[in-house]
């Protein structure tokens, strides 16, 4: 993967790019580890400004073969943000987000945290998955892998 950062952030990705061996979920309670089976080489990570009043944003674009991470110039830091991880049933047909809040000291914590939900997105997307529906997963993943 090449990164593109267009931003004058000091951002670092290079061990979570490099990396060729993950831990996925696969089921409820069971995390498979899984090896890539080709190079990423072709694919880009941009990192760019991101107008308006989110803090940032991500997207995986497999079609484009590019995963692009935008952080909002305006962001004070530590950046404490709520994710949702799992549901819950609360009546026979309701169900309700189960939240974990993460603190970011800085930028790069914060890039590092949307790239790999997005990664993760993309490991589904290389396993033959639908990309819908699966923020909770997704949010999990880089939770269990962002600090690390």
């Amino acid at each position: 993967m090449q990164v593109i950062n267009k931003t004058n952030l000091p951002i670092s990705l290079n061990d979570l790019i490099n990396k060729q061996e993950w831990k996925v979920e696969y089921g409820v309670d069971f995390k498979l580890p899984i090896k890539l089976a080709q190079p990423l080489n072709d694919w880009k990570v941009i990192i760019r400004w991101k107008n308006g009043k989110h803090p940032f944003g991500g997207r995986c674009l497999p079609s484009k073969k590019q995963i692009e991470i935008a952080l909002n110039p305006t962001n004070t830091y530590p950046l404490t943000q709520k994710w949702a991880v799992g549901t819950e049933q609360v009546y026979p047909y309701a169900y309700r987000y189960i939240y974990q809040t993460t603190t970011f000291n800085s930028p790069n914590e914060l890039a590092r945290f949307i790239f790999l939900h997005e990664f993760s997105h993309l490991l589904d997307y290389l396993r033959g998955l639908n990309l819908h529906r699966k923020q909770t997963k997704a949010n999990r993943f880089a939770l269990a892998n962002w600090k690390r």
